[in-house]
């Protein structure tokens, strides 16, 4: 899939160019954009984990430094080793797996979603739509089942809209590549994930052209090798020309004139001599010549 642009004219999406293939409106340099569409199933996909359990294991880890500390201040070391011996490691393992395997099972019900990308002169967009809504659906993901509402019961397929990501191209800090999944990650600021975009094969050159285009030029960000925009060429500075001395411009002078005085004289093309007008053959009677009486 190449490049895509969006005629305001036309309304409609037609190839990257100068000018509109339709109707002729000249396209604006920034109209270029790559677009495309992926379905997911969270329980199967890893991101999905990898945002659960940045929430999950910093609040378990805090919970386990809370209490020790507590523990500690109140009993010293000899309460800690109590609390430690006593299984509440054990314990507190078991609750994690607890909440882990509420988690998965959320995931299941949750059943696929679309994910819309676009990626333009303005910065990242993420579009994620539930087809086939239903409320327990919804409460999986921690949604009100009053977004029912939105969805048209007159459509073939009902998908629901549940949320929009904008990341501009000023905010981000980070971006990171998995080419072996075809996955692209924005992180703003550099240690926190905004937008994990799943690509396709059809479109990661694409993408990659765009971020180097947008980002690969700017210091502050951390980017890997193949984003970082090459260096522009030096440009050569010219040496402004010293002004010549009366001697050698007269020189230059002289050898212009005996160039022309050598050169053969070009011959003039001869003027076009006037045509008489040829006499009439059969001429007026009082112009013949008289008769011999």
């Amino acid at each position: 899939m190449a490049l895509t642009a969006y005629c305001k004219k036309c309304r409609r999406e037609v190839d990257a160019g100068e000018l509109c293939p339709f109707c002729g409106t000249r396209l604006g340099k920034t109209a270029a954009h790559a677009a495309w569409c992926v379905e997911k199933i969270p329980v199967r996909d890893w991101m999905s984990w990898n945002a659960v359990m940045r929430v999950l294991l910093p609040s378990a880890l805090a919970v386990l430094l809370i209490v020790l500390a507590a523990e500690g201040f109140s009993g010293g070391m000899e309460a800690l080793e109590r609390l430690i011996g006593g299984g509440f490691l054990t314990v507190l393992g078991i609750l994690l797996a607890a909440v882990l395997a509420i988690v998965g099972l959320l995931l299941v019900i949750q059943g696929k979603e679309l994910t819309d990308y676009v990626v333009d002169s303005r910065g990242v967009h993420e579009t994620r739509y539930l087809p086939n809504p239903t409320p327990l659906k919804l409460l999986a993901r921690l949604k009100s089942p009053a977004l029912m509402n939105r969805v048209n019961p007159e459509a073939a397929v009902p998908v629901l809209k549940l949320e929009e990501r904008h990341l501009p191209w000023r905010e981000a800090a980070r971006v990171q590549l998995w080419p072996e999944k075809c996955m692209i990650l924005f992180y703003a600021p550099a240690w926190w994930l905004r937008i994990s975009a799943v690509c396709t094969p059809l479109v990661w050159e694409d993408v990659m052209g765009l971020i180097r285009e947008k980002l690969g030029k700017k210091k502050r960000i951390r980017l890997p090798a193949s984003l970082v925009a090459p260096p522009a060429p030096p440009r050569r500075k010219t040496k402004p020309m010293a002004p010549l001395v009366p001697e050698v411009e007269e020189a230059i002078e002289q050898l212009r004139m005996e160039e022309l005085m050598e050169r053969p004289p070009v011959p003039a093309e001869a003027p076009e001599q006037e045509r008489l007008p040829e006499p009439a053959e059969n001429s007026e009677a009082g112009s013949r010549m008289p008769e011999e009486s």
